[in-house]
């Protein structure tokens, strides 16, 4: 994930049980002001780290791409920082990779 640091899109990947593998910075960068430790988030899944995603666009998307293995690309309000992010995944079998901005700015015209 070094070489994705350049990247000001945040990058992770997630294995089959949706749990961190890798991030680049600017994913660390969010999770950080998240209160989370990215060396820490390796090896535990998002539902344990972010449980207020469970029931929500973020998981039924998820786990789609998880489990039927296909593209997915969707809007999210989430609760935790009240930041509207823009998600896209792509398959990476056994698990995901995710690429998500925080499009917050320009979205603030609209309702959450």
């Amino acid at each position: 994930m070094a070489m994705l640091d350049s990247v000001e899109d945040a990058v992770v990947k997630l294995d089959g049980d949706a749990k961190y593998v890798a991030m680049n910075k600017a994913a660390a960068d969010i999770f950080r002001r998240l209160g989370q430790d990215p060396q820490e988030m390796v090896g535990k899944s998002v539902w344990e780290l972010f449980p207020d995603v469970k029931g929500s666009v973020f998981e039924r998307q998820l786990g789609s791409a998880l489990k039927d293995h296909v593209a997915i690309k969707f809007e999210f309000l989430y609760p935790g920082d009240q930041h509207r992010y823009e998600i896209q995944g792509y398959p990476s079998p056994p698990g995901v990779i995710l690429v998500f901005r925080d499009i917050t700015g320009r979205k603030s015209g609209s309702q959450p």
